[in-house]
């Protein structure tokens, strides 16, 4: 063999060995006790995005209520995740509670919980959670979510939400997200009565 094919050889040997002995990235749940509820945060997975993506540095999705789940970690839950039946989802997909607009007043107690995508944010990242009845907070909390990466996706679950001093009528869930020096906000109206 030629010391040329030799080298080669060694070279993809290297590859291998590196690539197979790496710790690869793992989906990561942070769980952060909030009074009565249970924050946690975790990354869906990574993004590929094009260099060419403009500001802002993330972008809000899904905000709603739905019940707790029945076993801790049943739900959310993703494809690759590491709650209870995770392995069972298809890639691509999400568990949630089913998002229920309309709550009992006197019983009113979920999860409400809501997804976002970073692209250039990352760092340390606090969530606040902030459910209003007209001028009325009958519902905040707040925490840390850790340090986020950039180029992911992510979900944020309150278990144990409940409420004080609610009445019937409309209640706004205001979802507010900061990741160092970025800030993103998302809302969902549910129905008390």
């Amino acid at each position: 063999m030629t010391k040329g094919r030799m080298f080669l050889f060694m070279a993809l040997a290297m590859v291998l060995a590196c690539g197979i002995c790496v710790q690869q990235g793992l989906a990561q749940e942070d769980d952060y006790q909030i009074g009565t509820g249970q924050l946690s945060v975790q990354s869906m997975g990574a993004l590929t995005l094009g260099s060419d993506l403009a500001a802002p540095g993330a972008f809000q999705g899904i905000v709603a209520m739905g019940p707790n789940p029945a076993t801790d970690g049943d739900w959310p839950c993703f494809a690759g995740g590491a709650g209870t039946g995770c392995a069972g989802i298809p890639a691509g997909g999400l568990v949630v509670g089913v998002p229920l607009q309309v709550w009992d007043v006197s019983s009113a107690n979920g999860q409400i919980y809501y997804t976002f995508e970073t692209t250039t944010a990352h760092g340390k990242a606090k969530a606040t959670i902030t459910v209003k009845q007209g001028s009325t907070v009958i519902l905040n909390v707040s925490g840390s979510l850790g340090k986020l990466a950039q180029n992911q996706i992510y979900y944020v679950a309150l278990s144990g939400a409940t409420f004080t001093g609610a009445v019937a009528g409309p209640a706004t869930i205001t979802v507010t997200t900061k990741i160092g020096t970025e800030k993103i906000t998302g809302k969902a109206t549910i129905q008390l009565q």
